[in-house]
């Protein structure tokens, strides 16, 4: 076989494994209903665009937009991370997003709105100087008024 002839073969069977790998690829992307660009969860919010599922809100929402930031107790510092909290419309229930925890959704009882799992229970205290999140009662967020 000369140089042209091998050349030829060598282009056609590279061109060949990467047409496989691409159908591959698009068969994975079909199967798994997974996507490069976007990653919707269980409840059709797109978190790569910044959405989460707010249980108060039943719907989709961007946090940062939406819910309210709590600053961390006996913390000065600017850059120690956030609560964010966002509450349904009647105020009887509210998500809680923790940093490094999955969010807690709270249900309210008799002013104060109460959640308990394994680890720990959160409250939220409203007294009229400030929003207070407390963990096992004690305050590790908190709104000044």
């Amino acid at each position: 076989m000369d140089g042209k002839k091998a050349f030829k073969a060598f282009n056609f069977s590279m061109l060949s494994v990467i047409i496989l790998i691409a159908l591959g690829l698009v068969l994975v992307i079909i199967f798994t209903k997974s996507s490069f660009i976007s990653n919707i969860d269980e409840y059709g919010c797109d978190s790569s665009k910044g959405y989460a599922y707010s249980f108060a809100k039943n719907k989709c929402v961007l946090v940062y937009e939406e819910a309210l930031k709590f600053q961390k107790s006996n913390s000065y510092n600017r850059n120690d991370l956030q609560a964010f909290v966002i509450f349904s419309d009647d105020n009887k229930s509210a998500d809680v997003f923790l940093p490094g925890r999955i969010r807690a959704f709270l249900i309210s009882k008799d002013n104060y709105t109460l959640y308990q799992d394994n680890q720990s229970y959160y409250s939220i205290i409203n007294t009229s100087e400030k929003l207070s999140l407390q963990e096992n009662g004690t305050e590790i967020y908190f709104i000044s008024r």
